[in-house]
């Protein structure tokens, strides 16, 4: 039996899930889309039988099934019994109304736009429930929603674990994406300090500045040590990507500074999703 990759791209019409199977696409995926739920395990089953090492398949299961229940059922067996990874595509009311008005293209669910689009969340909630990966293209271009969503599944090819790190402030909401997330607003702030409340973490005397606070030190060797732990039990569960969120009050000091640490120390990407704010 070769060695498969299984993703499902899920979501609300008009999130970027045809973006995403695109990029998937780029890595080397078989995408499928839009095909009845029934066929799905034949179709991996077919990929299983294949003489080829390293297969990778991408299916996109959506509301378009028509039987919101018979698509859960589909994408929690994948998961389950082949440890597929679910992306969930997720995008506000205002913004996807707004791309439909400018595509003119019709909702799935028909009808009122507006309408629709609440029918069609409240059918795609269990589905989100259960996503690995929940990805907000709110405010995204097409160009900078490929680059992130290939920054999640650029290191999906041999069924390991991929970890990304990502700073963020709470004032701007906490990122749905987030598997695991701490707070590092006890830390002494620099947005006080003399001459460092226009620079980031990123910056030599703002990151001196945080790791001169006393808790700082012991904090970073607990979560490290933490992580040490936990990663290799998430790999071992078959889980394939974690995103660590380390947040402060505006996202732009502490939590940039912390989380270059930690994405230094685990060796993985890291994202600033606030520190332009």
């Amino acid at each position: 039996m070769n060695n498969l990759s299984i993703v499902i791209i899920s979501g609300l019409s008009g999130a970027g899930k045809s973006n995403a199977a695109k990029v998937l696409e780029d890595l080397g995926y078989n995408t499928i889309d839009n095909i009845p739920p029934q066929v799905v395990e034949k179709i991996v089953e077919l990929f299983y039988s294949l003489d080829t090492a390293g297969s990778k398949v991408a299916f996109v299961i959506d509301s378009r099934s028509k039987d919101s229940a018979l698509a859960y059922n589909t994408i929690k067996m994948l998961k389950e019994k082949y440890s597929a990874a679910l992306l969930f595509m997720d995008a506000s009311s205002d913004t996807l109304v707004k791309r439909y008005k400018e595509t003119r293209r019709k909702h799935p669910q028909g009808g009122d736009l507006v309408e629709a689009i609440k029918r069609e969340t409240a059918l795609m909630a269990d589905i989100k429930d259960i996503a690995d990966i929940v990805f907000d293209s709110d405010g995204k271009n097409v160009h900078e929603l490929a680059d992130e969503i290939q920054s999640y599944f650029k290191d999906y090819v041999s069924g390991g674990l991929s970890v990304l790190v990502e700073s963020f402030g709470f004032k701007h909401g906490v990122p749905a994406e987030a598997d695991l997330m701490f707070d590092v607003r006890f830390l002494r702030n620099p947005h006080f300090a003399d001459g460092l409340r226009h620079k980031t973490g990123l910056d030599g005397d703002v990151r001196d500045y945080v790791e001169a606070d006393a808790s700082y030190g012991i904090f970073m060797e607990k979560l490290e040590d933490m992580l040490s732990m936990l990663i290799p039990l998430y790999a071992r569960e078959g889980k394939k990507y974690l995103t660590v969120a380390i947040g402060c009050t505006g996202g732009r000091h502490r939590s940039v500074a912390a989380a270059e640490r930690l994405a230094g120390f685990l060796k993985c990407p890291v994202k600033h999703r606030d520190i332009e704010k």
